[in-house]
């Protein structure tokens, strides 16, 4: 009997430690972090509402893959230079800020100018119209320069979860956290940071009805969409400026004490030139590996999301408002499963090591896509009847994508990033911070931009078709890419073994 009431604290004890493994002294960096990383996953988010809304209910969503093709590559190549010039010339900290005012910038003019004067600003409907009935094949171009601002506002959406999240937080992460403290710490940030979907999927469910505390400050936006996109705008903002205080309050209080120890004022700047910087990436093959998988789920997720997307918008009829809301309780799902898979985090590395760890999204993603795109054939061919047990079989296809949605991000969030960003850290400081700059960056990009060149190709000939017309050729390249993407992980972690044995 004894022995029993003794072994219950004995197993509590085992349990928390599974769950919480932090030591006194680690808790002011860890809830520092963990709480930069929630106010920039949650500014993302409602970001990422705003940008897909916007674009798939007013423009279409053919018009992404032009976008990712035409305008992010470029862009995420030039920023990519542009970095290295910053780290360079400055300390990495002081080019975090520097890069974050800039998105505020952005976004404050947003918010006050471009957004309300889309009248004024963009060219003449029927002028735009006329082109397009003159050069249709030409057409996604076209509706691009029709609605340059919205296009320019979906842009610097996709740069912020790459530059701001991937690229500046897991850098500082990785710069002031020890690879012994890595295992324990980062799943944990992930528990903190990744509970933002819940509260970001709120936030745009209320801001989407016609009754918010923001309604009277706001009236003069009489469109529901309007009123909606200002709202959100107005936490962007806020947000924005709450993650450049606690960023300061971080190089200022926690920082500081990681890094005095180990380096001296001048060798917190980066003395490499950009040449010497991209001959020692290039020669990496540890990093070309990382890159791939970063190329490689860029790619399967920009195939798989612009039909999702696509069959989503059908079943809300081109309204924003509802589509928000429909995105909204999507990304609570998705905060949902993250949160379940950083609260288990530590315990499936433990059990399954980095390279279980690591396989799990590929897996995932695999699996459940296919069945996706099963769907989406099957239902476009009139395979699926027209409804089963009373449901519309569109409802099943778009509640299938969201389903592959919610668990290929809940996946990619708490294991995909999280061995990725363990991978870096033994590496020396060059390739923490420039290589990881061009694989973060051009990584995501050339992933997506590959992604979209058979679709560019596509619309480009057949100006009119859909997207559900080219499912068949996506799923055979959605599953190739799956396959290299779990070859590519498996080599990446015997690198990894012998660089931490």
């Amino acid at each position: 009997m004894n022995d029993h009431k003794t072994s219950i604290p004995s197993r509590l004890k085992k349990f928390s430690s599974l769950i919480w493994s932090l030591q006194k002294h680690e808790l002011p960096k860890f809830f520092a972090m963990a709480i930069l990383m929630f106010l920039i996953l949650l500014n993302q988010n409602l970001i990422r509402g705003i940008k897909d809304s916007l674009i798939v209910t007013m423009i279409g969503v053919q018009v992404i893959s032009f976008i990712k093709l035409f305008v992010e590559m470029p862009v995420g190549v030039f920023f990519v230079v542009i970095y290295t010039i910053m780290c360079n010339k400055m300390s990495t900290e002081k080019a975090f800020r520097c890069i974050l005012l800039f998105f505020l910038s952005f976004f404050i003019l947003f918010s006050l100018f471009l957004f309300p004067n889309q009248a004024l600003l963009h060219p003449n409907p029927d002028r735009v119209a006329t082109y397009i009935a003159l050069y249709p094949h030409f057409k996604w171009f076209l509706m691009m320069w029709g609605k340059w601002i919205l296009v320019l506002f979906y842009i610097m959406g996709e740069l912020w979860p790459m530059i701001i999240f991937t690229l500046l937080y897991w850098q500082l992460a990785n710069k002031i956290t020890k690879l012994e403290e890595a295992g324990r710490f980062y799943f944990l940030f992930n528990l903190v940071g990744q509970s933002n979907l819940l509260i970001s999927s709120s936030i745009m469910i209320y801001f989407s009805s016609s009754n918010h505390f923001l309604y009277p400050l706001l009236s003069k936006y009489r469109a529901a969409a309007g009123l909606t996109i200002s709202s959100i705008m107005a936490i962007v903002v806020m947000l924005s400026v709450f993650i450049l205080l606690m960023h300061g309050y971080i190089e200022k209080y926690i920082m500081y004490d990681q890094v005095i120890s180990t380096a001296t004022p001048k060798q917190s700047r980066l003395q490499l030139s950009l040449w010497e910087s991209i001959k020692t990436v290039s020669k990496s093959h540890y990093l070309g590996l990382i890159c791939l998988l970063m190329i490689a789920y860029s790619m399967v997720l920009g195939l798989v999301e612009g039909l999702w997307l696509h069959e989503a918008n059908l079943l809300y009829r081109n309204d924003s408002s509802c589509f928000m809301i429909y995105q909204g309780k999507v990304l609570f799902w998705i905060g949902f499963t993250t949160l379940i898979c950083s609260f288990l985090g530590n315990h499936v590395i433990r059990k399954l090591g980095w390279t279980g760890t690591a396989l799990l999204t590929p897996v995932v993603t695999a699996i459940i896509g296919s069945c996706f795109f099963l769907l989406v054939i099957t239902h476009y061919f009139n395979i699926l009847p027209t409804t089963l047990m009373g449901i519309p079989s569109l409802a099943i296809v778009v509640a299938i994508g969201s389903l592959q949605n919610i668990l290929i991000k809940g996946t990619k969030y708490c294991f995909f990033d999280i061995t990725k960003e363990m991978a870096y850290i033994p590496l020396n400081n060059e390739m923490r911070t420039k290589g990881k700059a061009a694989v973060d960056i051009l990584g995501g990009k050339i992933g997506k931009s590959s992604g979209a060149i058979v679709q560019v190709i596509f619309y480009t000939i057949f100006s009119d078709a859909k997207p559900d017309q080219l499912a068949p050729f996506l799923m055979v390249m959605f599953l190739l890419i799956a396959i290299i993407w779990i070859v590519s992980t498996k080599k990446l972690a015997q690198e990894y073994h012998k660089l931490t044995q």
